[in-house]
């Protein structure tokens, strides 16, 4: 099975494959999965490297000779030496990720890359997208202009409907706005989990434990800020609960918790557009 998934990784990575007619395929458990808590996962094409969560450390696999490298735990100076760390994002030489405090719970940091030492330079945290409380799960676009989050505190005295909801924020003159409650049905009046846009489609993922799911979490679509939420269905929501994804309309990495073919308690998935 890991022969085959290799296969179909490298006709995605190396051959340009138009989307047609069809669906989601049965998902299958990530090569690099054990029996650690693996979930959060963001894939950066350019360098075919899958950034993750494992027990709370950063920590990166790259695809190269139709394999998946050991994962390694990702070295930030001075942060990332604590198991605390979430929701990692790659963007360019960027990585965007959440780390725990005592005093704050959760917030948002980003680190750059040093070409030169060919490391990641200390982090720094992003003041005006963190709040007082929980800031969990985040989403930048390609061009870092724009960001989705989750948080369950609140920014400027407003707050979203719902214990945890999704928040947007966008740079303006080089600094981030403050986060402003998406108002439509990408939040709901109980919890979410994290969020994804698809910068392709512009199709907007979230997690939800909302009316309506199959399991405890599952994994809704919407168009865009402002559409209906529909819930993915399956293969990819069973009974059981889905979590943080990454995708671009044709790769879908995602959590799948106590899955009946996984190896740990969270464990990443692949499934495929076909």
């Amino acid at each position: 099975m890991k022969k085959v998934i290799g296969l179909i990784l490298v006709a995605l990575f190396v051959m340009s494959i138009p989307v047609m007619a069809g669906g989601w395929t049965e998902p299958k458990v990530w090569d690099q999965c054990g029996e650690s808590v693996d979930r959060m996962p963001w894939y950066d094409a350019e360098s075919k490297t899958l950034y993750f969560c494992r027990d709370y450390n950063l920590y990166q696999s790259q695809f190269a000779d139709n394999k998946w490298s050991k994962p390694v735990q990702v070295e930030i100076p001075g942060i990332n030496v604590r198991q605390n760390q979430v929701s990692p994002v790659k963007r360019g030489n960027h990585l965007y990720f959440a780390s725990f405090s005592p005093a704050t719970d959760y917030d948002f940091y980003m680190s750059t890359w040093n070409q030169t030492t060919q490391s990641w330079g200390e982090a720094a945290k992003l003041e005006t997208i963190n709040s007082d409380g929980q800031d969990w799960a985040l989403w930048v676009s390609k061009d870092e202009n724009e960001a989705y989050l989750i948080s369950q505190s609140s920014f400027a005295g407003k707050n979203v409907r719902g214990g945890r909801g999704v928040w947007k924020a966008i740079k303006e003159n080089g600094e981030w706005t403050t986060p402003v409650p998406l108002e439509g049905d990408i939040n709901s009046e109980v919890n979410e989990w994290s969020v994804f846009k698809e910068e392709n489609s512009g199709k907007i993922y979230i997690n939800s434990n909302r009316e309506g799911a199959m399991g405890s979490y599952d994994i809704w679509v919407l168009d865009n800020d402002d559409a209906k939420a529909v819930n993915l269905g399956s293969p990819i929501n069973t009974k059981l609960s889905e979590r943080s994804l990454w995708t671009d309309g044709r790769l879908m990495f995602f959590t799948g918790l106590n899955y009946e073919n996984g190896v740990g308690g969270y464990d990443i998935f692949v499934s495929f557009y076909k």
